[in-house]
């Protein structure tokens, strides 16, 4: 049984965590398990089940294992990076992941993570992604995994569309692959970048936090001609049908870099 499941308010949860607490503040760490184990870690950026390996395991292992070298991997929600080193690994050099979150504290930590290890096939990008380019309010007085865009929100972030994104710089590449953990904002998300979905066709690693939500989104990629696979009950697994193969894909958004301007 993984630890995190046991209640850091019973007393086993206190024993278990008791250790823990001689991990000085800051101190680097390896991750320990995971697609990402090995990867150096801030000690303090999350839960230490994040770095002791036991925080969404399965999940991370189900999208790692997904991802083929020299993919794009668009990280939306990145957080402080735990996808993002898995992801980072497994598409290697001629891969990039570009990471997008727009709370000032965990963009901090993404970047010291990139640091730390050296990852040169990694960009973060500090902002939320919705539907359009503008100035979003975000709630993120609770917290730090747990913030997210909301109209009464506590703090002003910049925002960005998936397609606004892409077209900004003819450097940019398009996405291969995207996981997407937005806390409410899949919908948006998918909306602002319908014309790349149209014309790149990404694979889709989504997470759902309400029925509501999730309806639309499936009903929208279904409508794109995507087909949809449940791999829990919160998280989906999105492909075009009838698309290439993951390593014909690779080649082909290569080739098709030139297209980028017309987005």
């Amino acid at each position: 049984m993984s630890p995190c499941l046991i209640s850091h308010t019973t007393l086993l949860g206190k024993v278990i965590r008791l250790p823990l607490r001689l991990v000085p503040k800051g101190a680097v760490v390896p991750i320990m398990r995971g697609p990402a184990r090995g990867k150096r870690w801030v000690s303090n950026a999350a839960a230490h089940g994040y770095w002791l390996g036991y925080w969404e395991l399965e999940k991370q292992c189900q999208f790692a294992g997904r991802l083929r070298s020299g993919e794009v991997v668009y990280e939306i929600g990145a957080h402080v990076g735990l996808y993002m080193l898995g992801s980072s690994g497994r598409v290697g050099p001629e891969g990039h992941v570009y990471a997008f979150e727009p709370l000032p504290r965990n963009a901090e930590y993404l970047r010291r993570h990139v640091e730390l290890n050296r990852l040169s096939n990694c960009s973060v990008v500090e902002a939320a992604v919705c539907s359009s380019t503008a100035l979003r309010q975000f709630e993120a007085s609770g917290c730090h995994s747990e913030a997210h865009l909301s109209e009464t929100g506590s703090r002003t972030v910049p925002a960005v569309s998936i397609d606004q994104f892409l077209s900004g710089r003819p450097e940019r590449r398009p996405p291969i692959v995207m996981r997407i953990d937005a806390k409410g904002a899949e919908m948006e998300i998918l909306s602002g970048g319908r014309r790349t979905l149209e014309k790149f066709a990404p694979s889709i690693f989504l997470f759902i936090y309400s029925e509501h939500v999730g309806r639309q989104c499936r009903e929208l990629l279904s409508s794109l001609g995507y087909s949809v696979e449940h791999l829990s009950v919160d998280t989906i697994w999105a492909e075009r049908r009838c698309q290439e193969p993951s390593s014909s894909k690779t080649g082909s958004a290569r080739a098709v870099k030139h297209q980028l301007q017309s987005i």
